[in-house]
């Protein structure tokens, strides 16, 4: 059993300055003439009526690819914390599930094992552990935290983990899957990991 769609939002995380990139936009990058955001897109619309890009920049451009953007509430580019508060604010489901524009290897497994849904008890927090650390921009959030989030942000803090600190949260293990996690911080990942960004998107057409 998992989470209905009509009880999650997912959010593609692409608010950033992607400094490593030379500050190009990453929730913009291509692989064989595609936008990668574009094929998360179509994967995540399987499991949600509810997908939108948080980006700070280039709105139109991603407006004009037929996605639907919030732009953070909180100016400065502030980190993923800050979009994860914009999505929660914004959205009307029980659930908000995050994950990263620069993650071009999210496939099925992501969504069904974050997704499951096994217990009558509330799910507060979920954060993907591939075995070795956390990997926080891919959570999933219950609605009911945003105050906790509003509170933490308003005193200051960024940190992702030290605000997971305050949650309940559970891990999912992704360790037998770690390839799920990389990410692209350089044009040279790009073609480092063109063949495996094929694979997994070789099903999903735009």
């Amino acid at each position: 059993m998992m989470i209905k769609k009509t009880d999650l939002t997912i959010i593609i995380l692409a608010g950033g300055k992607s400094e490593r990139m030379d500050g190009v936009d990453k929730g913009l990058m291509m692989i064989n003439s595609s936008h990668i955001i574009k094929k998360l897109h179509k994967l995540a619309e399987y499991y949600s009526n509810e997908v939108y890009v948080n980006a700070n920049r280039n709105i139109d451009i991603y407006e004009d690819l037929g996605l639907k953007v919030w732009k953070d509430k909180i100016s400065g580019y502030q980190g993923p914390l800050a979009g994860m508060y914009t999505c929660l604010t914004n959205s009307h489901t029980k659930y908000l599930l995050t994950l990263p524009c620069d993650g071009p290897l999210v496939n099925d497994l992501y969504f069904e094992r974050m997704l499951a849904n096994t217990s009558e008890s509330q799910i507060e927090l979920r954060c993907a552990h591939n075995g070795d650390r956390i990997q926080p921009v891919y959570s999933l959030i219950s609605k009911n935290l945003l105050n906790s989030l509003k509170d933490f942000i308003d005193s200051g803090q960024r940190k992702i983990d030290k605000w997971f600190e305050l949650c309940n949260l559970e891990l999912v293990d992704f360790s037998d899957n770690k390839n799920l996690f990389i990410n692209i911080n350089r044009r040279s990942d790009l073609i480092e990991y063109k063949e495996l960004i094929d694979e997994v998107f070789n099903s999903y057409e735009e």
